[in-house]
């Protein structure tokens, strides 16, 4: 582990205070805020707003004066309750006349804060609505971006860098260049948010109701980060060893239409139109169509099972991301883990009856869980409590799902398609043949 952390040769100070360390990103970012807000100083006093002016007076002195733990905590360079990763902040333009904006601290693991920090979306914090704007800009500073393509169908992904040429596809004899594997193939550019998010300086309101969830994720298997660990063969189901894996989560907008977000100002709409910045003055910026992603490296466990169902009236992907959503909630209880802490896709399919299911550690390096699931015993032991999950104990309709078998907040993507009961007997089979 000391290895890996860089702690015997000294790399872990490279890591946060390099130029994309934590420390400095900070650092730039705080100091982006100061000088933006001074400007705004400057040029509202010029322009007689002495309201606006006297806003950004009060912004910067609480910028400068924030207390240094505070900030550092803030912003995920220490520790605060555990050991942030990716952690960013819908930053709500604190103020020390604001009460509201200094009395809370918005802040989520960028996986999920895609969707939830997505700008238009609406959460109540500390009994007020904060809305978000958009996405937080730092001067000098530009967010990463990927070309994409994914299709729901054949759950095929792909991305690679703005500018350079798409990967090529391996067939069985030469390499092709990269095609649309179908008519519900995507093709689009998604950029890393890792700035975080902003509010504009309006009062928050008092909440009439929970605002409603607009925005979900849908996570990808990108690929192995190294070369192949070998397979574990266990008859019905071939495992390929637990190692490093690319992951990206997206959040592609309402039905998939994704957001528009401008290069200049970071303002974020549903829709192409004339827009202000998050301090309220007039922005010339274009507003770009984009989706919001997070990439991590994690542990990664592929599962192929192999036992043909005998029923088949779903399509293969949702089937697959059935029966994985059940593994995970297996996993997790013979793991003795909350389930949030591992997470699953369903991977290209490849020809493959069942399209391959990828369970892995739902943390950035991973935390060794998935692996544990290589042990034969342990296996099957998932796979009983899989099965009892979806034994009927919920009281669902075998043709559906609940909460209480196959859905959470983080599959909100596949809950009209998630069913429980195909899944039910085709585990009862798997271990039958066990």
């Amino acid at each position: 582990m000391a290895n890996r952390v860089g702690l015997n040769n000294g790399e872990w100070i490279e890591r946060v205070v390099g130029d994309d360390g934590r420390f400095s990103l900070a650092e730039a970012e705080v100091s982006s805020d100061f000088r933006t807000v001074k400007k705004l100083q400057k040029r509202s006093s010029d322009d007689e707003d002495y309201k606006t002016a006297g806003w950004a007076k009060a912004r910067a002195k609480t910028i400068a004066e924030e207390d240094v733990l505070s900030f550092l905590s803030r912003k995920a360079v220490i520790p605060k309750y555990g050991f942030p990763v990716d952690v960013v902040e819908l930053d709500a333009h604190r103020t020390q006349r604001s009460f509201e904006s200094m009395q809370v601290s918005l802040q989520r693991d960028l996986s999920i804060a895609i969707a939830e920090f997505a700008p238009t979306s609406k959460l109540v914090a500390n009994k007020k609505v904060w809305t978000s704007y958009g996405l937080k800009k730092v001067a000098e500073k530009e967010w990463e971006r990927k070309c994409y393509m994914r299709c729901s169908q054949h759950n095929l992904f792909v991305s690679w860098d703005t500018g350079e040429k798409p990967p090529s596809q391996k067939t069985c004899h030469e390499e092709l260049p990269l095609q649309r594997c179908c008519g519900k193939a995507v093709v689009g550019v998604y950029l890393i948010p890792k700035f975080g998010f902003v509010t504009d300086r309006s009062k928050p309101k008092e909440p009439k109701r929970r605002p409603a969830r607009v925005f979900t994720t849908r996570p990808y298997f990108v690929g192995l980060k190294g070369a192949e660990p070998g397979d574990i063969d266990f008859k019905v189901v071939r495992l390929t060893k637990a190692s490093p894996g690319w992951m990206v989560v997206l959040c592609e907008g309402r039905h998939g239409r994704g957001f528009y977000i401008c290069g200049k100002c970071g303002a974020g709409r549903r829709r192409r139109e004339k827009h202000k910045t998050p301090y309220g003055e007039d922005c010339s910026g274009t507003l770009e169509p984009v989706s919001l992603g997070h990439e991590f490296v994690t542990d990664v466990l592929r599962l192929q099972f192999r036992l043909e169902p005998s029923e088949w009236d779903m399509e293969p992907a949702w089937f697959a991301y059935s029966l994985a959503y059940a593994l995970v909630e297996g996993a997790a209880d013979v793991l003795g883990v909350p389930s949030i802490d591992l997470s699953v896709t369903v991977a290209y399919s490849g020809g493959k009856t069942i399209p391959p299911i990828v369970l892995y550690d739902n943390v950035p390096g991973g935390a060794g869980l998935v692996a544990r699931l290589e042990d034969r015993e342990v296996l099957r032991a998932c796979l009983e409590a899989a099965q009892k999950r979806v034994g009927g104990g919920c009281g669902c309709d075998e043709n559906t799902s609940c909460y209480g078998c196959l859905r959470s907040y983080r599959n909100q993507f596949a809950h009209q398609r998630l069913r429980r009961g195909l899944v039910m007997r085709y585990l009862e089979a798997v271990l039958a043949e066990w």
